[in-house]
């Protein structure tokens, strides 16, 4: 019976600490990051960087705009770049669009370390191309 105590247990304290999360700071936190991560990007660096903006409204545009597509992730290498602790990555990816040729481009994003197993080579991931520039890339 130790198990389902220690449930009881864990499921009162994600109620709890649930009742203490402060979402729009959270919002607010994540915004932050996202801005201070396009404001680090290196001029001239190759692919995308993983956002079309830290503005989600613009993401939010992108992504209705850009065209569906799935990218196979080649490679992996990690920067010597990181925001808040966390390193960013190139991805080589193969993406694909229906009825065109694949091709192949790098991702820059950073990756927290539990989202990795996402990330390996062979794993496919869905994207969005931008019209204007098919090196462009959002997630999702």
């Amino acid at each position: 019976m130790g198990i389902f105590r220690d449930l009881g247990t864990l499921i009162k304290a994600g109620a709890a600490q649930s009742l203490n999360t402060d979402y729009a700071e959270s919002i607010r936190e994540s915004a932050k990051l996202a801005e201070q991560y396009l404001e680090n990007g290196q001029p001239g660096s190759p692919g995308s960087r993983g956002a079309a903006s830290g503005n989600p409204f613009e993401n939010l545009q992108a992504y209705q705009s850009g065209i569906p597509a799935s990218g196979q992730v080649v490679s992996l290498t990690p920067t010597e770049r990181r925001v808040d602790d966390v390193t960013v990555y190139a991805v080589e990816l193969e993406i694909t669009i229906d009825g065109l040729p694949s091709y192949r481009t790098i991702y820059q994003t950073v990756i927290a370390a539990a989202a990795l197993p996402n990330w390996q080579p062979g794993k496919i991931l869905p994207f969005r191309v931008m019209k204007d520039n098919p090196r462009s890339l959002l997630l999702g």
